[in-house]
């Protein structure tokens, strides 16, 4: 599993917090725990705020109040870093969880940990920013071998089979194709499924919808095309056939750079889309 090292942002008023604000970011510090790494920097405890108020003095200095307890009693339980905030900023990877969303700044926004939901209940209903900001790292991956790796925990909500990637490295060089394969990748995970069960399983209407609402090239069995595309999986040590013909077209409609999925089986992974082949067209 790919983790990513999250670190607290120091408030910039902390004696504008609200208790409705700290109590969400106790459980927002919860939730991040199961999955990824979450430090203190001891910087943390020096930054001052807009009215000259740092951390140390807030939660350890006179005139605690129920909201500087509880938040000392939250953040004394991390991990600390030694890293500066300078220091942690040339890492090629990292995040910010902050406090408050007053916290955070229109540069680090696209790092910062704000909205966490719980995947395993959630079953990725909804896209936590943990899942955007790892397939934000996953757009600067210029090998396939780290996409591969790293690429079934952006899109949880997906099942890949085993050979989806064999005909990948077809599509050219991964820095080039990278963005364009989240990007359809992340419409698959994040509203596919939910499109084709609202239009009641109607897969032409379902894959209409993707194309007008999030602009991707998409299309089932074509009305002059005699193939159906299989594939056999094996899950749970039984082998399942799958219809695979259903498929999204990268940048336009006729490129021959492709992934093909199967809108998933009960008995695998809940029904999951399964995506089957990611590559050139299939011809086999």
């Amino acid at each position: 599993m790919w983790k990513l090292d999250f670190f607290l942002l120091p408030s910039k008023d902390y004696r504008g917090m609200n208790e409705e604000e700290v109590y969400e970011f106790g459980e927002r510090i919860d939730l991040l725990k199961k999955a990824e790494n979450v430090y203190v920097p001891n910087e943390f405890y020096e930054t001052a705020d807009c009215n000259d108020i740092n951390a140390f003095d807030f939660l350890y200095g006179g005139g605690q109040n129920d909201i500087s307890d509880y938040l000392s009693e939250i953040i004394s339980k991390q991990r600390v870093c030694p890293d500066t905030y300078d220091e942690i900023r040339e890492r090629a990877e990292y995040g910010y969880v902050p406090i408050s969303s007053n916290d955070v700044s229109e540069e680090i926004a696209q790092i910062c940990a704000i909205n966490v939901e719980d995947r395993e209940e959630e079953k990725c209903v909804c896209v936590s920013d943990i899942l955007q900001i790892k397939r934000f790292y996953l757009k600067k991956a210029d090998a396939y071998k780290v996409f591969i790796d790293r690429v079934r925990d952006c899109f949880p909500a997906l099942v890949f089979h085993g050979e989806a990637f064999q005909n990948v490295e077809k599509l050219g060089k991964c820095a080039d194709v990278a963005e364009e394969l989240i990007r359809h990748l992340s419409v698959l995970n994040d509203v596919a499924k939910k499109t084709y069960d609202y239009h009641r399983k109607n897969e032409r209407a379902a894959l209409a919808e993707l194309k007008a609402g999030y602009n991707i090239e998409c299309s089932g069995k074509g009305s002059n095309e005699e193939k159906t595309y299989n594939k056999e999986m094996t899950y749970g040590g039984r082998k399942y056939q799958l219809t695979c013909n259903p498929h999204t077209k990268l940048y336009h409609k006729r490129t021959d750079q492709r992934i093909y999925f199967c809108w998933g089986r009960d008995e695998i992974e809940g029904h999951h889309i399964i995506i089957v082949r990611v590559g050139p067209h299939w011809q086999e």
